[in-house]
């Protein structure tokens, strides 16, 4: 016959192991499904990119033909006129996308973030996530103005795109620690960063879109064609960097809820509630 002690101290852990259970289950049950919205601004960020792109080799496009012209018949001045007047509209929209851009980017950031609260039991910062974007970009477009343009010397350049770097990693930075509560791949991140202090480089040192103006001291129209359409290039990897980045983070946040919402139920059910 079993010892009474013995039997109400076994009936008295059992309920304390249930209330436990019970407790971890409600909690991992109170997952909440991802935002869907997020998929259809991950599409205008990517379309906004695109255009860049698009626009980028456009100018490139546009230098390649006035090399052409040059070589065969010159060109007049009207011509080159009415060429840097096209120029001009080209680099406009390019950064008007470009803003476009840098805001669709801080809204996918902050709805990724809240999408990380709904599905994992991690708590992040919308704001300060999607604030570190313009942050960095700020950061760079100063060190650009204030240290490179008017750099004298080689090692001045080098010291000011080695800061620029510095802030274009303060974003990536904020979206690795978005992608670790995600479990999400971190490789398109980190590519998308070489890539984004490629273009810099480039923007900085061999010229683009928007940095080349009818004042600029151009080595002929075939070189300035051919820097940009390495600026198109590294535009491109950038953009399909981007975009493979944020589907990994949407990939990795929906995968994480749905292993903890079917986990809070597997309990749930195990307790009998």
């Amino acid at each position: 016959m079993a010892d009474p002690g013995e039997t109400g101290r076994s009936g008295a852990s059992r309920p304390h192991r249930r209330g436990g259970r019970s407790k971890v289950a409600a909690h991992l049950n109170t997952a909440r499904p991802p935002l869907a919205a997020i998929g259809w601004v991950r599409l205008v960020l990517a379309a906004l990119m695109a255009v860049m792109c698009l626009l980028t080799a456009g100018g490139a496009l546009l230098m390649l033909m006035a090399w052409r012209q040059d070589q065969t018949d010159g060109l007049a001045t009207g011509q080159t006129e009415r060429l840097w007047d096209v120029w001009s509209v080209l680099a406009d929209v390019e950064r008007y996308a470009a803003y476009a851009a840098l805001a669709v980017a801080m809204l996918w950031i902050a709805l990724a973030t809240v999408n990380v609260r709904r599905g994992t039991a991690h708590k992040r910062n919308p704001v300060l996530a999607a604030g570190a974007l313009p942050l960095g970009a700020f950061g760079a477009w100063i060190v650009a103005d204030r240290v490179v343009v008017p750099a004298e010397q080689w090692w001045q350049t080098a010291y000011g795109l080695a800061l620029e770097a510095v802030f274009v990693a303060l974003p990536v930075l904020a979206l690795e620690r978005v992608a670790d509560a995600a479990e999400a791949r971190h490789r398109p991140l980190r590519v998308m960063f070489v890539t984004a202090v490629g273009y810099l480089v480039t923007l900085q040192t061999l010229g683009a879109l928007s940095t080349i103006d009818r004042t600029t001291d151009l080595d002929g129209w075939s070189r300035g064609g051919a820097y940009l359409m390495i600026a198109t290039l590294l535009q491109m990897v950038t953009a399909l960097a981007a975009n493979e980045a944020c589907r990994a983070l949407e990939e990795g946040t929906r995968h994480r809820f749905e292993l903890r919402h079917r986990f809070g139920e597997a309990l749930i059910a195990q307790a009998g509630l």
